[in-house]
């Protein structure tokens, strides 16, 4: 997740993290800031530290000033994202309900619905309207639970 900030004092900051590793590169004004450690850089010789994260938002602290970067996930988004992860883990694992509707669950249905999280999340981090998220978190819930039920009917044919 990109983000660009412009600051009165450093200029343009852009913060980039990896959804998927958690790397983090930094750079002011053009010129990438030096990775002291994770979450340290070094700025004009200057102690800089990143607090927070992609869901919770992330901040650059910098000679006594905060600098919000990223702002923290909604509620609705944390819930519309959360949504394939639950519906996958309470009916893959219920007999009845799959005998209904049959999709995969277990671990390989919490591992596609948490991959379906993720990228739900991170979909609707990158809109700015709520209207727009509100539509990426229920596409990404059917298309999970329609990828957790192909893959469900690929086992119940080899059977």
């Amino acid at each position: 997740m990109k983000e660009i900030v412009n600051h009165p004092i450093y200029g343009e900051i852009i913060y980039n993290e990896n959804i998927w590793t958690g790397k983090r590169t930094l750079t002011v004004n053009g010129v990438n800031a030096q990775a002291v450690s994770k979450r340290e850089y070094l700025i004009n010789g200057k102690g800089a530290y990143i607090k927070g994260n992609f869901l919770g938002g992330s901040s650059l602290l910098i000679e006594d000033k905060v600098i919000p970067l990223s702002p923290k996930a909604k509620w609705y988004e944390t819930a519309l994202a959360m949504i394939p992860l639950i519906f996958l883990l309470i009916w893959g694992n219920s007999v009845s309900l799959c005998a209904i509707f049959p999709v995969i669950g277990g671990a390989l249905g919490g591992a596609l619905g948490g991959i379906g999280s993720i990228l739900s999340l991170a979909f609707m981090r990158t809109q700015k309207k709520a209207y727009i998220k509100i539509l990426i978190g229920i596409i990404a819930a059917i298309v999970t639970v329609l990828i957790a039920f192909a893959f469900a009917l690929a086992i119940l044919s080899m059977a």
